[in-house]
């Protein structure tokens, strides 16, 4: 058993070396001859020499490549007809030598000169001169583009520098003015910081903005942005429902959901606010003791109005309703310090006088059409209601039990 894998193993090594033998002696010497033969003219045309006696279709192969002499000949031929004909026709076809074989190309004219060196030397000067040209339109061409890109990443760059309102307003105005085209748009928007470009998208004239989509080039970006906007939409929409929900509410129970920052952002409330109506918005808003969250929102209300509607409505009636519930409050407030420091009886006395009045509410119109309607009797159940429980019922317990029960009615429904 050892002696045949001793055998086997010495099989093994002398295939092994013959492998090695085979490639020093044979294959190498092979590779560079190839390369020799395809580098270098004069050994090819010697190989080809003894190639073409080689029988069968090896030999009748090689017999189809030109000898040195029949090479020769042509490239005499093809300098004789190059200087005989017109300068430019002859430029024309030395410029294609000349792209597809340099060595071919210099061989040629060194021929032509001998044939006819003046003629030989302007064409040289003319070819020289044209691939002058051809390197200055070149560059000319590229500067230009580089001239073009850094002029749309510019512009990308000035459109994001302006407020949204502005930038839209430009954008529109040069559209409509034929001053910009949507393909180089479509440039300056690939170029913007995806999100700034879905907010400018978001709020423009909607054919405009799908027009400008259309033109992105790459497929990424505008994939991206198309997200951007689809998820913009969808918020916007989650909002809607809930300020239909909040419409419902209390200003009271809505002071600490939309009375700050803490459940929604800033530009998220004022969606809210355009949609909650003005009237409610501006009560919540009464309630409030900030006059720098107060501004900040309207600002930011007057902003989404004018981008959806490309004017304000709104913040003009919100700020008006504002300051007449803000000064019924401040009225209420101080009538309460008064009231409470006042006998329970006297109070009742001056409670049933404010109820049983039948002159008529004070009445403050909106642009919007709705009217802001305030009565004594208004007046009256908001000063029992900021009442302790204790109070109240001494207060109520000195009216009679018809009016009595009437204002607690009123008092247990929802404002």
């Amino acid at each position: 058993m050892t002696d045949k894998v001793k055998q086997t193993e010495k099989g093994i090594g002398i295939g092994k070396i013959l492998l090695v033998v085979f490639m020093v002696f044979i294959i190498t010497p092979l590779l560079i001859v190839g390369i020799i033969y395809y580098t270098n003219d004069s050994f090819k045309m010697e190989a080809n020499k003894i190639l073409v006696n080689l029988p069968g279709p090896v030999g009748e192969y090689f017999k189809t490549y030109p000898t040195k002499n029949e090479l020769d000949t042509q490239k005499i031929s093809v300098a004789k007809y190059l200087v005989g004909i017109d300068n430019n026709r002859a430029i024309d076809k030395l410029i294609l030598i000349k792209n597809e074989d340099e060595v071919l190309y210099n061989e040629i004219i060194k021929l032509m000169i001998k044939l006819d060196a003046n003629k030989t030397k302007a064409i040289m000067d003319q070819i020289r001169k044209n691939l002058v040209k051809k390197d200055i339109l070149l560059r000319t061409v590229e500067q230009i583009d580089i001239e073009k890109e850094k002029e749309i990443m510019d512009k990308a760059k000035y459109f994001e520098s302006l407020s949204y309102i502005t930038a839209i307003k430009e954008i529109e105005a040069s559209i409509n003015n034929n001053e910009i085209g949507y393909t180089e748009l479509g440039k300056i928007f690939e170029n913007m910081k995806k999100e700034n470009a879905a907010f400018l998208l978001r709020y423009m004239d909607k054919n405009i903005s799908r027009k400008i989509i259309d033109k992105f080039s790459f497929d990424e970006k505008k994939r991206d942005i198309k997200v951007l906007l689809s998820t913009m939409e969808d918020r916007e929409l989650k909002l809607r429902y809930a300020a239909e929900i909040y419409s419902t509410e209390s200003p009271e129970k809505l002071v600490s959901i939309i009375g700050n920052t803490q459940t929604y952002k800033v530009d998220e409330l004022a969606f809210i606010y355009k949609n909650i109506g003005i009237i409610k918005g501006a009560q919540v808003l009464a309630r409030l003791n900030d006059d720098d969250f107060v501004h900040e929102l309207v600002n930011e209300i007057k902003e989404k109005e004018i981008l959806l509607n490309r004017k304000d409505f709104i913040t003009e009636d919100i700020l008006k309703a504002y300051k007449i519930y803000r000064d019924f409050d401040k009225n209420v407030d101080e009538l309460t310090s008064i009231y409470e420091k006042m006998g329970d009886e006297q109070i009742a006395m001056l409670i049933k006088r404010m109820i049983r009045n039948t002159s008529s509410s004070k009445k403050y119109s909106l642009s919007n059409g709705e009217t802001i309607s305030i009565s004594d009797e208004d007046l009256a159940l908001t000063i029992l209601d900021k009442f302790s429980e204790r109070k109240l019922a001494s207060v109520l317990s000195n009216l009679d039990n018809n009016l009595a029960s009437d204002i607690t009615k009123k008092l247990s429904l929802p404002q």
